[in-house]
């Protein structure tokens, strides 16, 4: 298996040189920390499967699946079978901007919830011809390189709209709700290390903190007070990680609380290890 320290998702030079790289994998980003990418990333699985969390839910991939995951989303626990092989389009930030001008982008923000899809056998040889063409483009140099990639592209979210169809006119009686969340989730995603009541959200969103549960309840098993403990706690995981001269003090100064000791609290009660105590079991 690929080591993955060398996962093609960690060369941001080369994916905004770039502005797409086309990459074969047999694995995932790993650890059991999260893990959160700038660029959109487009996963087809060729064979075996990979289970991980996604957004702090369990998912699997498997054959003939799909994964749009968009920016600064969270991977996270993943495990791969010994055959697991998959197809990543990784997509730099600043081509991801322009993509979303484009008609074919309208609804990409329906990947917020549901990332993945599965194809059928010819649907999934029409998605693999695209991919290859625009293996192939990557690697030419031509003055409207930039162009011709956008406009591949194009072709493919297209192709990828109309597979998802059957599956969005099954979900139509939830998209308000995920609607919702999608915008929930966008200001989580912004303001985890700062705001941490549901109310902060509320207000935010127009709307009364009753509803605002109620609805991310529905449309998503969780309540929003879950989903911001739940990200609080990965991310700090994370950061603790990444940033390893920090003390706990910043550490916890950076995700909004006040004391270290109110951190360590709400740390200890999520983990059941202090921060400290987290950090010796890592290391």
């Amino acid at each position: 298996m690929a080591n993955p320290a060398q996962h093609p998702i960690h060369f941001q030079e080369r994916i905004d040189r770039q502005g797409v790289v086309v990459a074969e994998v047999q694995s995932l980003p790993s650890g059991d920390r999260p893990f959160q990418s700038d660029n959109l990333v487009i996963g087809i699985c060729l064979e075996g499967t990979a289970d991980f969390m996604y957004d702090l839910l369990p998912r699997r991939f498997e054959r003939r699946d799909v994964g749009v995951a968009l920016p600064n989303h969270i991977f996270t626990y993943s495990t791969v079978s010994p055959d697991y092989r998959a197809t990543l389009i990784i997509i730099s930030p600043a081509l991801y901007r322009e993509l979303t001008r484009r008609e074919s982008f309208i609804d990409y923000q329906k990947y917020h919830n549901r990332p993945a899809l599965t194809l059928t056998e010819e649907q999934f040889a029409n998605v693999h011809d695209i991919v290859q063409v625009l293996r192939r483009l990557c690697e030419i140099e031509h003055p409207r390189r930039a162009a011709m990639l956008e406009n591949l592209l194009d072709i493919l979210f297209y192709a990828l709209t109309r597979y998802r169809g059957e599956e969005d006119v099954e979900v139509v009686s939830s998209t308000r709700g995920e609607q919702l969340f999608n915008r929930f989730y966008d200001l989580l995603l912004t303001h985890y290390n700062r705001h941490h009541t549901l109310i902060w959200y509320a207000e935010q969103l127009h709307l009364t903190p009753k509803h605002l549960s109620l609805t991310i309840l529905r449309t998503t098993g969780k309540t929003p007070n879950t989903w911001i403990t739940e990200m609080l706690t990965e991310q700090a995981k994370r950061w603790m990680d990444t940033h390893r001269d920090m003390t706990v003090q910043q550490v916890a100064y950076e995700f909004g609380f006040d004391e270290s000791a109110s951190f360590c609290r709400f740390f200890k009660r999520q983990t059941g290890m202090r921060p400290s105590e987290y950090r010796k079991r890592k290391k």
